[in-house]
Order: C-alpha cells, then sequence, then structure tokens
C-alpha cells in the first residue's frame, strides 16, 4: 500500500524501473510498462500510467507493484505478504494474479505470510520459521496433516475451524524472546511444553524424520494431539 512513490505517477515508476535496469529508451519504456500494467489486469492501462497512486483502490497498487517487480523478467519473484491490507475477494484476485504469471514465466516464487490459509492453498512447499530460524520444512500436505515442531504445532491448534464450535482457541503461551535474550539451545525452549534440560542447553539441528519432512526438535516425531501447544 506504501510502496509506491506517492508524488511520482505510476507511469514514470514503472518507466524509471526498465530504463535503469534494461537501459531502455523513454518510449520504448512506456509502451513497455503499458503492456505490464494490461498483464497484471490493469484496465485502461495508458490513462492509469498518468495517475498518482492516491487515485487507485489498493488492490489497483498491489497489481501496480507486482506489475513492477515483474518488469525485468526475475527467475525468482519474493512476495513478502503480498495480501496485507487487502480485503479476501482482492487477495483471492491477487494471489491467482501472482500464479498465473508464475506458471506463464516458468518463474519461482517465494511467498512470504502469516496466513495459514494462504499457505494451504497456494504453496507446494513450507519453511516455519521461529525466531530467525526455520524449525520445520517439508511439502505443505506433511505440514499441515502432521506437524511435528511444537511451535507448528500451535500454529495450527489457533487457527478457526467451522467444524470446531465450543472452547477456546489454542494459544503459544509468552512471547518470543529478545535477539540479545535467546535460549541457548532451541530457541522455542520457554514457551514449549515438551521442552527439558536437554532443550535449554543443546541447539537441536534441522533433521529429517520422513522423507523431505524436517524438524528442528529433539524429540521429532512428535506423537501429541493436534493444537496442545
Amino acid at each position: 500500500m506504501t510502496s509506491l512513490n506517492p508524488v511520482l505517477t505510476v507511469g514514470t515508476q514503472l518507466i524509471e524501473t526498465l530504463q535503469a535496469h534494461l537501459g531502455m529508451d523513454g518510449a520504448a519504456a512506456a509502451r513497455r510498462s503499458i503492456e505490464l500494467l494490461a498483464e497484471v489486469g490493469i484496465p485502461a492501462p495508458e490513462q492509469r500510467l498518468r495517475q498518482y497512486p492516491h487515485q487507485l483502490s489498493g488492490g489497483m497498487r498491489q497489481r501496480v507493484a507486482i506489475a513492477i517487480a515483474l518488469s525485468c523478467e526475475p527467475r525468482l519473484l519474493i512476495a513478502d505478504e503480498p495480501t496485507t491490507a487487502l480485503d479476501v475477494t482482492v487477495q483471492a484476485q491477487i494471489l491467482d494474479l501472482l500464479a498465473r504469471e508464475q506458471q506463464r514465466r516458468h518463474m519461482a516464487m517465494v511467498l512470504i505470510t502469516h496466513d495459514l490459509g494462504v499457505v494451504a492453498g497456494r504453496t507446494d512447499e513450507v519453511a516455519v520459521m521461529y525466531a530467525g530460524r526455520v524449525v520445520e520444512s517439508g511439502p505443505v500436505e506433511a505440514i499441515f496433516d502432521d506437524p511435528q515442531h511444537p511451535y507448528t504445532i500451535g500454529l495450527m491448534g489457533s487457527v478457526p475451524s467451522l467444524g470446531r464450535r465450543q472452547g477456546r482457541l489454542a494459544t503459544i503461551r509468552g512471547t518470543v524472546p529478545p535477539a540479545e535474550l535467546m535460549p541457548k539451545g532451541c530457541r522455542f525452549t520457554p514457551r514449549c511444553p515438551f521442552s527439558d534440560a536437554h532443550c535449554a542447553n543443546d541447539p537441536p539441528p534441522l533433521a529429517e524424520i520422513r522423507p523431505g519432512h524436517k524438524a528442528r526438535c529433539w524429540y521429532a516425531p512428535l506423537e501429541v494431539h493436534r493444537g496442545a501447544a
């Protein structure tokens, strides 16, 4: 929502990117900018090129940011919270756009998000991070069907479900420790219901517990009820 320069037109920001990175002249960059806006689903791209960010809706601004990101034909797109501050309908449109462009351009994409619904429906491989470290990774089906790190289990237990109409949602006790006070061993130790002295003193490796499925926990695989954390 705020990544675009509010005092420059959409066209200026797109053209500047193409000129700086691809060496295009002004006319060629303007033509390519119109094409890029059309590719990301913005109607009347010639008109939008002359408008300022505040004249566009949040979804349109997100599409402009995507057009800029795609303008230099990247082999890898890093989408950091691409649906933040957008309503549910626009979120779906933006995610569909990213998926379509990924396939059309044969491009890899890293999706960074706190929305587990987006993760479940839009990814192939998942890496769950806690306090700056990957604590679990694997195929999306393995992570959601059988989470093996206490933090991942806690995250899954905190998600509302239509089938769960009674009782409180699970929570993860405590807070993330500050960077200068990280535990010596596993960083999740102060908040983990299964931790012991071994966890507190020795940092566990990110070890493979099943083919392609890794967890940073001394006691994985964990046979615990989902949401117990």
